[in-house]
């Protein structure tokens, strides 16, 4: 961030409002900024840990899914259609309430469904700016 591509494609101090500190060598000293935070790095582990906890759902829906195939894919090389044929059915039902839960804890009230939310936003803007 502290430089950007000149026209002749050599590398040029950024411009003052995308620098970062005060403390820069191009444009002066000013109070010294401190040094930026750095953040721990997430393991696998930790990051499938606290995404257990935060969705319990979600991993149950996977495990039942997961078994519901592999029954159905034994029932079919048992040659037991009936069977077969069930599992496989219970499986999209698995899958179909595992995407449900996941989509429930993603937060509906943070999706918006309308077709042309800025358009609309810009509309009602308008509206009210009439009224007044």
């Amino acid at each position: 961030m502290g430089s950007a591509h000149s026209s002749r494609g050599i590398l040029s101090p950024a411009p003052r409002a995308y620098c970062e500190s005060n403390s820069d060598p191009f444009y002066g000293s000013g109070a010294a900024a401190p040094p930026p935070t750095l953040r721990k790095v997430e393991t696998n582990e930790e990051k499938m840990y606290r995404k257990f906890r935060q969705q319990p759902l979600v991993p149950i829906g996977c495990a039942a899914t997961a078994y519901f195939l592999i029954s159905g894919i034994r029932s079919f090389q048992k040659r037991d259609p009936v069977r077969s044929q069930k599992m496989m059915k219970y499986r999209v039902a698995a899958q179909f309430v595992t995407l449900i839960c996941f989509i429930g804890y993603l937060g509906v009230e943070r999706l918006d469904f309308r077709v042309a939310p800025m358009y609309q936003d810009a509309k009602k803007g308008q509206k009210e700016d009439d009224r007044n």
